[in-house]
């Protein structure tokens, strides 16, 4: 299982975390806001939906090897009006912005991620929480310190994982029915895993 232990890259390399999390029953109402910096909640998004949570980061090879499969998933149930998938990210929202518009700045991690992904775009969904942004290094800014304001907002924290990326699934209660950290690249096996539990979620009333 490739997987990116927490927290952040010191000096580029990723550091291991060994942390006990409490993981919620129930989806936690949390606070996040999209990529256009406009402000809802989780429960608001997941409101008589199955809610799909991918949490990744910037720079996470593991993270973007799965991002090939998760364009898959997302363009099958675009359409499907009780189901939303969206991506919440651990790093810097500006940081984000420019790594999805292929900004010069994050040319390192755009080709990283072409590599990985096995794609020339992003079009996920990407949501944000206050105050987790971990930063980045990019042409012209080098950083000492990489932790984001509050590492008690982040995804790991507040969801209850240890390891990026995890995927949790909520069904229309908002009750965990799936979660799995990491990514090993076997891309049929884990789609047939995450739909195995998508389809009968979405057919319960």
């Amino acid at each position: 299982m490739l997987v990116c232990m927490l927290f952040w890259a010191s000096k580029g390399r990723a550091q291991n975390s060994v942390t006990k999390k409490q993981q919620p029953k129930y989806l936690p109402d949390i606070d996040v806001y999209d990529i256009h910096g406009k402000h809802t909640t989780l429960k608001q998004l997941s409101k008589n939906k199955v809610l799909f949570i991918d949490s990744w980061f910037i720079p996470c090879p593991p993270c973007f090897i799965e991002m090939g499969m998760l364009h898959k998933l997302y363009a099958k149930h675009l359409n499907q009006k009780d189901f939303c998938f969206i991506t919440l990210c651990r790093t810097d929202s500006g940081a984000v912005k420019k790594f999805i518009a292929q900004d010069s700045s994050m040319a390192n991690y755009v080709k990283s991620y072409q590599f990985f992904s096995e794609r020339h775009d992003f079009s996920l969904p990407v949501y944000f929480i206050e105050g987790c942004d971990s930063k980045v290094n990019h042409a012209g800014n080098k950083l000492e310190s990489f932790s984001p304001a509050d590492k008690t907002k982040c995804p790991d924290a507040q969801l209850g994982f240890v390891g990026y990326p995890t995927v949790i699934i909520y069904n229309k209660k908002g009750e965990l029915i799936f979660q799995k950290t990491g990514y090993d690249g076997r891309e049929d096996a884990n789609m047939a895993d995450i739909e195995s539990v998508i389809e009968p979620a979405l057919e319960a009333k």
